[in-house]
């Protein structure tokens, strides 16, 4: 699975309502988008979540040092704001460049590249931890003292 495959996956995951707050009127809102629904559209396509792995890409993002990076991803998959909302943002609020969406492509390769990079680290951490426990059971079991 490609990064932006995964990075979408991360945003499905992170926006399911099971795991937002919830409220009545958060219930609300849905019951009345649900009920305006025209029945005349096209079927929305169903896409299967990987919990897992979006919740092992929100464990990522939450490392990334650099802030650009870290809030372009987060507007772009998880709130799904244009490219043109998102650079305004990183203008606003983090003091990007004003050529920041002449550079949109640029921005959003590094973005991916930072997040593939610590996604593979995280990936590597876990397999290392893993390992480690293995081999304490296995000393555990033959009586060796940790």
């Amino acid at each position: 699975m490609t990064i932006e495959a995964r990075l979408e996956n991360w945003g499905r995951v992170v926006r399911d309502p099971r795991w937002q707050p919830q409220h009545c009127a958060s219930w609300e809102k849905l019951a009345t988008a649900l009920g305006r629904q025209d029945d005349s559209e096209a079927p929305q396509q169903i896409v299967l979540k990987d919990v897992e792995d979006g919740w092992l890409l929100e464990q990522a993002w939450q490392t990334i040092n650099d802030p650009l990076s870290k809030r372009l991803l987060q507007y772009h998959f998880v709130h799904r704001m244009s490219a043109e909302m998102v650079c305004r943002m990183l203008v606003r609020r983090y003091g990007a460049s004003p050529n920041t969406l002449k550079h949109w492509k640029v921005r959003l390769a590094k973005a991916l590249s930072v997040m593939s990079r610590v996604v593979e680290t995280e990936e590597a951490r876990a397999r290392v931890k893993e390992e480690a426990d293995q081999v304490l059971a296995r000393a555990k079991e033959m009586g060796v003292a940790a």
